[in-house]
């Protein structure tokens, strides 16, 4: 197998089980992955999305510990892992992978590594750019369910402005502006973007629709942001 590229593609949760399993949607993405491993080194991570988000909203009325309730989430992210793991079936390692090294080893066997969230205070578009910078990755594919990065949240400004090209340093600031606005949140938090920016990664940034067409989108066909050191 002549080996192309190392991937890492980031798959956001709220896609993956918007409320119930996207049992459709991961049959294909699982197709999808498989087909660019045939000629790829590819490791994935996967998110909690809204079904992580509840369990945390029901523990508040439990418990303030913070780093509690990011456990929380992180058990819900190795959850959605175990069905991509499910779905991919041989091609993929059996266990959800908790240590970026133990990914690194999978990969060495030609079998897919899956991973969750792995630490309290990171999110999961965090744990995958750290892990495309220790896999020294050639590129990182983000999954999110907004199609690519806005100039503002198309969900609040229907005249947004969807960006086609932009820098790591563009994304660091565009995703501090929208977390600090009250209730904010972006389409990469400030942290996954700052990894970017640190570890020079070049970075696609695809909505669901993409999705289904992975394969392309690796190829640089697609609807989504480039995020171009």
């Amino acid at each position: 197998m002549r080996v192309v590229m190392r991937i890492v593609f980031d798959i956001g949760g709220s896609v993956l089980v918007p409320e119930d399993p996207d049992v459709e949607f991961i049959k294909a993405i699982a197709y999808e992955l498989i087909k660019i491993s045939e000629d790829h080194e590819v490791a994935v991570v996967v998110g909690g999305g809204k079904v992580a988000r509840k369990y945390i909203k029901a523990a508040k009325t439990f418990t303030p510990n913070e780093t509690f309730k990011d456990y929380i989430g992180i058990h819900i992210t190795r959850a959605n892992a175990m069905l991509l793991i499910a779905a991919l079936g041989e091609k993929a390692y059996p266990f959800v992978i908790q240590d970026f090294r133990k990914a690194w080893e999978v990969i060495q066997l030609k079998k897919i590594p899956i991973m969750g969230g792995t630490h309290p205070g990171h999110t999961t578009d965090a744990v995958s750019a750290l892990l495309a910078e220790y896999l020294q990755a050639d590129l990182l594919v983000v999954v999110t369910n907004v199609d690519g990065v806005y100039d503002s949240d198309p969900r609040k400004n229907p005249n947004a402005k969807k960006l086609d090209r932009i820098t790591p340093e563009q994304l660091v600031e565009i995703a501090m502006e929208a977390e600090s606005k009250a209730g904010g949140s972006g389409v990469v938090d400030a942290l996954a973007a700052k990894f970017i920016q640190r570890g020079r990664i070049r970075t696609y940034i695809v909505g669901k629709k993409d999705a289904y067409h992975l394969f392309d989108v690796v190829r640089g066909k697609h609807s989504g942001t480039v995020v171009e050191p």
